[in-house]
């Protein structure tokens, strides 16, 4: 996958990790068990996770003498690369998409628990979840949150541990938190219309479709979503992601391409494509050199509807205060941005609005070491490491005070930035924490995913995009295939 952040001043790193004496989860309580021994943590992203963990293992150490926390991650790290001009700087991440690497690391997880020799503690960030919902392979978090009086569900976004519940269990625990949201530029969109637009307000992408396609001119696009971007990324991967409970039913294990609707949607994006309503993608390979290249030279174009990730939150409030950061995950494009407004959150088809996390755990039901595994998580969960800069910013932390603090580091972080904000930051600062939570407070559901199966979808996908196959022919090879995954 690529990512692409652009830029007016970028400088995240090197900014060091907050902490405070506040500790919002309360992480120094134990539990009714003797917190000590060792136990291990299991990742497959390095990039997302070993940063955190490792800084989370050595405070953990020190608050529990004589505990030992090891952490083991085996993705390789992404090639970074740079460029841009003067203010404007352009930096492409591309990590490894590597389908095979992450079937490699599942099959070692599934030999080490067949053999009891299991991690304590598992990120879920390739994990597949239904399968270890299912096996009993994960402990229900549950009972664990209930019986421990220094976990305070209050002290949490509660809508977001709410949306996790698997079967009446809480099988892992986000720590942090995303969404999309759409804007709308207020040059382009009838003022008539606008009213129907907010933070409080949902919508799917044919819902924006029906209002963007008659205000079509052919001056201007009326999505910024490519059609197709090699991994999680495009105008189809979206509308994939919006209808995946038509086409797969991960608790009956029953698979559902074929009867014609995943064919349209296929022909539906190069539809709109052909059409000019949205930008054409670079099928086929992909470099990081050729999306940086793409991503420059829509710069200068408007869209009437943008999707949008939620760290993009903060350019859309610090625009005036000259402080900006950019990401577009390959599919998107950034374009002019000065008169975009909030439309609303992204829903998905059924109406339901969605999260996705950077990182979340559970808890492995074998663990030899529960209560000292359930108090590194919750050590996690607590304000030190959900404020630490080692938590990917690109996404929130659930816990409320953390997320409030991140808030404010945004505003004061930045190159250029002022380290102490005068009254109109201030404000600006308050738009942005109460943009935030209003769009929060939309969250209701949390869509569980097989990553084997979106590797499938995607890699049998690009055959029709760059006319290898018609969508006929894609759907029923999907068909088969997620069907004999599915009854394994």
């Amino acid at each position: 996958m690529i990512f692409v952040i652009t830029a007016a001043l970028l400088a995240l790193s090197g900014c060091g990790n907050n902490s405070g004496a506040n500790t919002g989860g309360n992480s120094a309580e134990v539990l009714t068990g003797k917190i000590e021994g060792e136990i291990t943590v299991s990742a497959y992203d390095t990039m997302l996770y070993r940063p955190l963990l490792e800084e989370a293992a050595r405070g953990f150490e020190a608050l529990y003498p004589g505990t030992k926390v090891n952490v083991e991650t085996f993705s390789a790290m992404p090639d970074i690369r740079g460029g841009g001009q003067g203010n404007m700087q352009v930096t492409a991440v591309q990590s490894q998409n590597d389908p095979q690497g992450r079937q490699d690391y599942l099959s070692r997880v599934n030999t080490n628990l067949m053999s009891g020799t299991g991690a304590d503690l598992y990120a879920m960030d390739v994990i597949p979840l239904v399968k270890f919902f299912e096996n009993g392979t994960l402990e229900n978090l549950d009972r664990f949150m209930q019986a421990d009086s220094g976990f305070n569900k209050t002290d949490y976004r509660e809508n977001i541990l709410d949306a996790v519940k698997y079967r009446g269990g809480t099988w892992f625990i986000p720590l942090d938190y995303s969404f999309n949201y759409f804007t709308y530029d207020s040059t382009l969109v009838p003022g008539g219309l606008t009213a129907g637009f907010g933070t409080e307000k949902t919508f799917d992408l044919d819902q924006l479709l029906e209002i963007g396609i008659p205000l079509y001119s052919g001056a201007y696009k009326t999505l910024n979503l490519i059609d197709f971007g090699r991994g999680p990324a495009g105008m189809f991967y979206q509308l994939l992601s919006e209808n995946i409970s038509s086409f797969i039913n991960l608790e009956t294990g029953k698979p559902n391409f074929n009867d014609g609707s995943f064919a349209t949607l296929l022909n539906s994006v190069r539809s709109y494509a052909e059409q000019g309503y949205i930008p054409r993608g670079v099928t086929g390979q992909q470099d990081a050199g050729r999306i940086m290249a793409q991503g420059m030279s829509a710069a200068a174009d408007r869209f009437t509807f943008k999707l949008n990730q939620n760290s993009n939150l903060f350019s859309l409030y610090g625009r005036n205060m000259g402080l900006m950061l950019r990401m577009a995950t390959g599919g998107n494009v950034v374009g002019i941005e000065t008169d975009d407004e909030i439309a609303g959150i992204e829903a998905n088809a059924d109406g339901l609005v969605p999260f996705t996390y950077n990182q979340g755990f559970g808890i492995n039901s074998q663990s030899k070491n529960k209560d000292t595994a359930w108090a590194f998580l919750k050590y996690l969960l607590s304000f030190e490491m959900q404020a630490s800069t080692n938590l990917m910013s690109l996404g929130f932390p659930i816990n409320n005070e953390a997320r409030k603090e991140k808030a404010e580091f945004m505003f004061t972080a930045m190159p250029g930035a002022n380290k102490v904000l005068n009254a109109d930051q201030l404000r600006v600062l308050d738009e942005y924490r109460a943009a935030i939570e209003a769009l929060s407070a939309n969250i209701n559901t949390y869509v569980v995913k097989d990553t084997s199966l979106n590797d499938m979808i995607m890699a049998e996908v690009q055959y029709f995009f760059n006319g290898s196959r018609s969508a006929d022919e894609v759907a029923r090879v999907l068909q088969n295939k997620a069907d004999l995954y599915l009854s394994e």
